[in-house]
Order: C-alpha cells, then structure tokens, then sequence
C-alpha cells in the first residue's frame, strides 16, 4: 500500500511554529504593508494589509494564542491566508511570520503527535505534530477567523 503523502507548509513565528496545508498559503507579502490595528483593537490583531484591492485582517498567531504580543523585525512577513468559513469579508487573512514559509511533503512516518502546550488555548490549536526537528500547531481555522470577524465587527457595523 503507498504512502499517502500531504504537501503542507510550515509557518515561522517568532516564537512558534504553524502547519498549514499548502493550498491555503496564496501569497507572502513584505510587512511594510501592514497598517497598524486601530487602539480599541485586540493586541493579537496587528492591522490590515492591502492585498487583490481588498483590507485584509493581519493577525499576530502567537498574542492570539495567549501569548505576548511581539515587534516586528527585518524578516517579518505577512502570509495571506484563505480562508475556509466565508465569515470573514475578504475571504483570507494574514499571519505574521518570520521569513518565507517552507514546504513540506509529509506522511505518517515523518509526523508524530506531541503534547500541547500549557499556554495552547485547547480551542485554537487543535494540536502539536513534531516534524524531524521542529514542533509545530496546527490552528482551528473556525475558530481563527470566528474571532477576527468578531474583532472586526463594530469597525464593519
């Protein structure tokens, strides 16, 4: 029986690591885009970036998931994101990241599950894979945009 292989992509963060399905990363723009959030918003959503004549909502994964908000830095990226739920306006979302995404080709015997972190809010990582030698979150997309559509609600009402 062969092997069924997934092509996924793996996010730097600056203190983190996510794992995406290739399909869902559309692009990887520079952070000098990105126009800072307005005061009242949370400090997990770092703002907006122009992106196919749309603002797409930037989020800060790592503040998101409980922990501290971070600067960025010369490598910092904004992964664009599509998203899967229809609940957000433009349809995608960014990441910030460090760097450019990488590509991965994955099958059972190069995974294995690792435990969560205490800091992992258990609804936003639906869990932890260990890739040779790097962990990495794989996040709950339902969730993620849930929030950034509540967090962009009263700026869209």
């Amino acid at each position: 029986m062969a092997q069924k292989e997934i092509y996924a992509v793996l996010v730097t963060l600056p203190n983190d690591t996510l794992l995406l399905p290739n399909s869902a990363v559309a692009e990887v723009l520079s952070s000098d885009r990105l126009q800072a959030a307005g005061g009242d918003a949370p400090a997990w959503l770092a703002g907006t970036v122009p992106h196919e004549g749309q603002q797409v909502p930037v989020v800060q994964f790592e503040a998101l998931n409980g922990g501290a908000r971070t600067e960025p830095t010369r490598r910092t990226r904004i992964a664009i994101v599509h998203g899967i739920t229809g609940a957000l306006r433009a349809g995608r979302f960014g990441v910030l990241c460090q760097g450019y995404p990488h590509l991965v080709t994955l099958n059972r015997a190069a995974t294995r599950n690792t435990a969560q972190l205490d800091s992992d809010r258990k609804d936003l990582v639906l869990s932890r894979v260990r890739i040779a030698n790097t962990a990495a979150a794989i996040p709950d997309f339902d969730v993620l945009e849930a929030e950034l559509a509540q967090a962009l609600a009263p700026a869209t009402a």
